[in-house]
């Protein structure tokens, strides 16, 4: 018993892509195998099938040629286009980011160069923050807290330095 030649085989010679020796080897093989024979009669139908659902040759031709030319029209037209009548696309993320870096520079030109004139101090107060003997006061050469005073000695300075200081006592009860 001979081998059979597979679909894959048989499909090529249907094709007509097999050469020689191939195809001559095939073709004996055939004229002997009735079950070959039938296998390749229903590759034939299976093709002829496939074939007929698929568009004929005229009309990929023509919708070829329709896709080519509206191709041309809208990509390789010889029309030239004003500068300021063409379409400007641009993203999101980039008009964020071009925002970003036009307020980073604004900020840093300023911060940079700044200004002499006097109106920049209602903006963006001065200050000198020079330090020296003549602008540092000692406030106490006593190392106590404040538990080292009565109330009475707080209420006075509090008093002399302008502050006026209401008291109230938490949990006690007012004589009847």
């Amino acid at each position: 018993m001979a081998m059979c030649i597979d679909d894959g085989l048989l499909s090529s010679y249907l094709d007509g892509e097999l050469g020689e020796p191939y195809k001559s080897q095939v073709e004996e093989h055939l004229s002997y195998c009735t079950a070959c024979q039938s296998r390749l009669e229903k590759l034939k139908k299976l093709d002829a099938i496939i074939k007929g659902v698929g568009p004929s040759d005229e009309e990929l031709t023509s919708r070829q040629e329709q896709t080519l030319s509206i191709l041309e029209k809208k990509c390789f037209s010889n029309k030239k286009i004003s500068f300021w009548r063409k379409k400007l696309e641009v993203s999101i993320p980039s008009m964020v980011t071009a925002a970003a870096g036009i307020i980073v520079v604004f900020i840093g030109s300023f911060a940079l160069f700044g200004s002499s004139s006097s109106n920049t101090s209602d903006i963006m107060p001065s200050f000198s923050a020079q330090a020296g003997s003549e602008n540092v006061h000692l406030v106490s050469t006593k190392e106590q807290g404040l538990d080292a005073y009565s109330l009475e000695e707080i209420m006075k300075y509090l008093d002399s330095k302008g502050y006026n200081v209401d008291i109230s006592i938490k949990g006690l009860k007012p004589i009847e």
